[in-house]
């Protein structure tokens, strides 16, 4: 089971940074390939890069204690809030579908992120 999430249209979600541009379904596919190939295993990294970027001010963001580390549970439970969805989500100007799929793919595939 892929965690794809679909806009309103019924298609993917694509997240933009910068040039890059990753369609959520094929960051899935590739992400959960054994073997990649090199476009591969650089569209995974730069996804990775930035995922883990968003997640750290996603992260900062919803903490209500600056001076002590969250974890990635603990994060996840603060975004089940609605209000705080949609404080983070206007405030990095991402939609709510993007902050949850962030989260969730750092949780699944950034082994370091505790």
């Amino acid at each position: 089971m892929t965690s794809t999430i679909r806009n309103e249209r019924g298609g993917t979600m694509q997240i933009t940074n910068g040039k890059w541009i990753f369609d959520s379904e094929v960051i899935d596919e590739v992400a959960n390939k054994i073997q990649r190939d090199e476009q591969e295993r650089e569209m995974v990294n730069a996804f990775a890069r930035y995922a883990y970027l968003r997640y750290k001010q996603i992260r900062d963001s919803v903490n209500p204690r600056k001076c002590r580390y969250m974890r990635i549970d603990q994060v996840r439970e603060q975004l089940k809030s609605p209000a705080k969805l949609r404080i983070v989500s206007s405030r990095f100007s991402i939609s709510e579908e993007e902050v949850v799929y962030i989260v969730d793919f750092v949780k699944k595939y950034l082994k370091y992120v505790k």
